[in-house]
């Protein structure tokens, strides 16, 4: 076996249970019209069942068809009426999730209640009573709001260690400066008060959708199998590093059931085997995870290669939160469409490392949002640095009846159709030991089958710096 099927054999053991990310935005050029793709099988092709019977009921649920025209799709309160299918392993399981939901937000510390116009209820919890900070792991610990003089001072480090010397090409036609995009939080609702933070609230109607507390906890499903389930589109580079930061833009994938995701995201990773951690975010569409069909800020981490130690969002007492205006695990407003003419929209996201002692922070745009504390990670991971960061896309395929899913990746477009219809991520970039730039760095691309999902890495002149395509309708001629 080569040296570099070994690399790849290693790498997706390690992507045995997924990732995600992202960060502040920007609305670009209107682009010509084409047309609506056509290459979705259609449910006869599928054999799906008729709409009146319960399996066609189910098959609905499963299947994010409705959608409107920005495809972010149907708000909880309709999927529920069609998808009230109960997973729970066992009357034991149902009585540890409810003890769960009960101690996770003490209704004691919640300073004001919003709900936002999709059907999320979001609690206004008071800063320093949240969960992280109630956890015994956080006893004695004081809130940091902000991280250390050294790490804020980055964004005047200079570009230098990584930058490569050549002749690159342009920027894409169409691309321009970043602005900041909406969430539907704060965007069309108010925002929680100073000193408060939102939290999704967790009740058993989204636990029934996973077996297990465990499995709602990790990146579901669990490595599997010849495949594991998990494909992948990504590009990553092995050096030591202190974070990672890329801009992309955010789509509405189709996503074949409910219980299968589509995502794009930074991975900024160490360690090995059990000892394998990482941090990650991005956006991703999770039906079974939300509540509905549109695609939403995340964070994930794992402390022991995915197993049920890790959590998404600020569901297991992890991630602390320091800022209101942010809403991890909320919905996207604006998000990329077709048919064209439209816009595409995108946003900056950076994990980074508060020195050799410090936490790993999450910036989203211009605001610092909160931190993981090293304390999370042990000595063989993320608790001093990282040595890897990655970045690109994955899919859930549950190989219904032999057959591979028809869940879009990025868009659902291929990279080679460019800017306007694949999506991308751009100005990519790590952060040095030293808090110095690596700008331009060079990257393994790599994916689970191109016939599906591919990834195309470029370089410009202008803003875009590094930056690659990425992406694929799934389930077609080639790829069945």
């Amino acid at each position: 076996m080569s040296v570099r099927r070994l690399r790849q054999d290693r790498r997706f053991s390690r992507f045995g249970s997924s990732r995600n990310w992202i960060a502040a935005g920007v609305l670009l050029a209107a682009l010509p019209a084409v047309a609506q793709d056509s290459r979705r099988p259609t449910p006869e092709a599928l054999a799906h069942p008729g709409p009146g019977s319960r399996e066609g009921q189910l098959a609905a649920c499963q299947s994010d068809t409705a959608r409107d025209a920005h495809g972010a799709d149907r708000p909880a309160a309709e999927v529920k009426s069609i998808c009230d299918v109960d997973k729970i392993a066992s009357p034991a399981e149902r009585r540890r999730m409810q003890a769960y939901v009960d101690s996770y937000v003490r209704k004691e510390d919640i300073v004001r209640t919003i709900k936002l116009p999709s059907g999320d209820i979001v609690d206004c919890v008071d800063m320093y009573k949240q969960p992280a900070m109630r956890s015994a792991a956080m006893k004695g610990q004081r809130l940091q709001l902000l991280p250390s003089k050294a790490t804020l001072a980055t964004d005047r480090a200079p570009l230098g260690d990584g930058r490569v010397r050549g002749k690159f090409g342009p920027d894409p036609k169409g691309a321009s400066e970043a602005r900041p995009p909406k969430q539907e939080y704060g965007g069309e609702s108010e925002v929680c008060p100073e000193k408060s933070v939102p939290i999704q609230r967790i009740t058993l109607e989204t636990l029934k959708n996973f077996r297990t507390l465990d499995d709602f906890f990790r990146k579901t499903p669990p490595k599997k199998g010849p495949t594991g389930l998990h494909q992948y589109a990504h590009a990553y580079r092995v050096i030591d590093n202190r974070g990672a930061q890329s801009i992309f833009n955010v789509w509405g994938p189709y996503t074949n059931r409910s219980d299968e995701f589509s995502l794009s995201q930074i991975w900024v990773v160490r360690g090995s085997g059990a000892n394998l951690e990482t941090v990650e975010a991005g956006w991703q569409k999770f039906r079974d995870l939300y509540g509905d069909y549109r695609p939403r800020l995340f964070i994930y981490f794992t402390p022991d290669n995915y197993g049920s130690g890790g959590c998404y969002n600020l569901s297991c007492n992890a991630f602390v939160q320091v800022n209101n205006s942010v809403y991890i695990g909320g919905g996207f407003t604006n998000i990329s469409q077709h048919p064209h003419p439209s816009t595409a929209w995108e946003f900056k996201l950076r994990w980074q490392k508060d020195g050799p002692e410090g936490h790993w922070w999450l910036k989203y745009g211009d605001t610092w949002v909160g931190y993981y504390p090293r304390t999370k990670f042990d000595s063989n991971g993320l608790r001093s640095q990282a040595s890897e960061v990655d970045f690109g896309g994955e899919i859930i395929d549950r190989q219904t009846g032999g057959v591979h899913t028809s869940t879009d990746m990025g868009s659902g477009h291929f990279p080679g159709d460019g800017f306007g219809f694949a999506a991308y991520q751009r100005q990519i970039r790590y952060i040095t030991p030293g808090n110095v730039w690596g700008t331009y760095p060079s990257l393994t691309d790599t994916r689970s089958d191109k016939d599906c999902y591919d990834i195309k890495v470029n370089s410009s002149s202008g803003g875009w710096e590094r930056y690659f395509y990425f992406g694929g309708p799934g389930f077609n001629s080639n790829c069945e």
